[in-house]
């Protein structure tokens, strides 16, 4: 064991005092704050707001602490072709984010509930279900692009005013906590019945059971989910529009002309356990079952930028997942770099790349945005926009939107969702190969 002595303090303590420097930065760090000390107000000038590809923009939404950037993330993406086909103005267009919220967590539960049944029966222990993590963050407010997807191909959408946020939809972890619990108490039981002999087709009955109490619990808190509402609205040209007793099914196969299933996750996670090209598959975790893997292929950051620039050069946001690494953030400009802060010199560090972040899970998939433009100068991308779920502040971000530094792109995103067509034909091909399953890592809490 190496020790640290008082002589080796005494030796440290002469060695910072030798550089008079030193306490310079020590006294702008103690009166100013860390970061206004190391603010590179350079960096910021660099970064200004201004872009040659750029979408119009949307209503911004406010997530709050409902964890729902996923879903706030896919409404930027479809809301561009649903406004355009209902002839409304982007900016008066808003869609329901807690109808989503309520089928996900009514699908996340019922799945938890299935893979519980399809256990061997030698598998049928706590000491199984721990290790395999089918009750880690079993219905947790977070999701991915596929989840969203899923939702929306099964139980359809609504405008927000059909189904706006509760008081209690602004809290995702308060949620979560309680209905986890319930439905932990539910697997308690199934394993149970399960020990006991119980046929397959018994407990799914046992869990249509508990399907009905959730529909129940769920509304209670965050409201029963529309079966039929009469849409009205009026269009850009002042036209008052009325369909009466539409579906929410009706109301996507009508507005909605995206096909979601043209859109896959691609990501950059060069990491010890994942190679690139190939696909990956998060193995027991999704809403609707079996209908909504988390599936991705892993590519160079080049063809995530590649990708990206096209889809928007053709009209449509991208959604992206990434760090929001503190340390690289300026928010009251709204600006992400990875020089923002001059932390090299000032504190003599040197910071991960992004490999070392990932394998030493200092870099996650933390949250969801939407880019929805960039500025690129003789085929050399300088900054991208994204928007953000969370609004914005006196103090924050200007209008909602980051501009992102490219050199950000390149360490913080590690996925974005892409139509197929924006790939090469040999990317196409590699979506066809046998996915390798993983568990949850870290890395893909979000």
């Amino acid at each position: 064991m190496v020790e640290i002595t008082l002589e080796d303090v005494k030796a440290f303590s002469k060695e910072y005092n030798d550089n008079p420097i030193n306490k310079v930065i020590e006294n702008a760090i103690t009166t100013n704050g860390l970061e206004n000390a190391c603010l590179d107000r350079d960096i910021i000038r660099e970064n200004q707001p201004v872009f040659n590809i750029e979408l119009p923009d949307t209503k911004r939404y406010d997530q709050k602490e409902s964890w729902k950037c996923w879903i706030y993330a896919g409404f930027n993406m479809i809301q561009y072709n649903m406004a355009k086909n209902l002839n409304m103005d982007l900016m008066n267009f808003e869609l329901s984010s807690n109808y989503i919220a309520f089928f996900d967590k009514l699908e996340k539960a019922n799945t938890v509930y299935e893979n519980i049944i399809r256990l061997p029966i030698e598998n049928a222990t706590l000491k199984y279900i721990k290790k395999e993590q089918l009750l880690k963050n079993c219905v947790t407010e977070a999701g991915f692009y596929e989840w969203f997807a899923s939702i929306i191909k099964k139980y359809g959408i609504v405008p927000y005013s059909y189904m706006p946020n509760p008081k209690e939809g602004e809290d995702g972890e308060k949620i979560s906590l309680i209905f986890r619990e319930k439905v932990k108490k539910d697997v308690i039981h199934i394993l149970k019945e399960k020990q006991q002999g119980k046929s397959e087709e018994e407990l799914r009955n046992l869990t249509k059971t508990y399907a009905k109490q959730n529909y129940i619990f769920l509304s209670k808190i965050l409201g029963e989910p529309p079966m039929t509402f009469d849409l009205e609205y009026k269009d850009k040209n002042g036209t008052y529009i009325s369909q009466k007793r539409i579906t929410p099914m009706d109301f996507k196969n009508q507005y909605l002309t995206l096909n979601l299933d043209d859109f896959v996750s691609i990501t950059n996670m060069p990491m010890y356990n994942k190679e690139y090209n190939k696909i990956y598959r998060l193995k027991h975790f999704g809403n609707v079952y079996k209908n909504s893997y988390r599936q991705f292929l892993n590519l160079p950051i080049e063809d995530l930028k590649r990708c990206a620039i096209e889809q928007l050069k053709d009209g449509i946001p991208v959604c992206v997942t990434l760090e929001i690494e503190s340390k690289s953030v300026y928010e009251k400009q709204g600006i992400l770099d990875t020089r923002v802060y001059n932390y090299k010199n000032t504190l003599n560090m040197q910071s991960l790349n992004k490999r070392e972040g990932l394998d030493f899970s200092e870099i996650h998939l933390s949250h969801c945005m939407t880019i929805t433009g960039a500025n690129v100068i003789s085929n050399h991308i300088q900054r991208w926009k994204v928007e953000d779920s969370y609004g914005a502040g006196p103090d924050e971000k200007p209008n909602g939107y980051y501009t992102m530094n490219d050199n950000y792109f390149d360490k913080f995103v590690m996925d974005v969702i892409i139509n197929k067509r924006y790939l090469t034909e040999e990317q196409r091909e590699l979506l066809n190969q046998k996915p390798i399953e993983y568990d949850i890592d870290i890395e893909d809490e979000i």
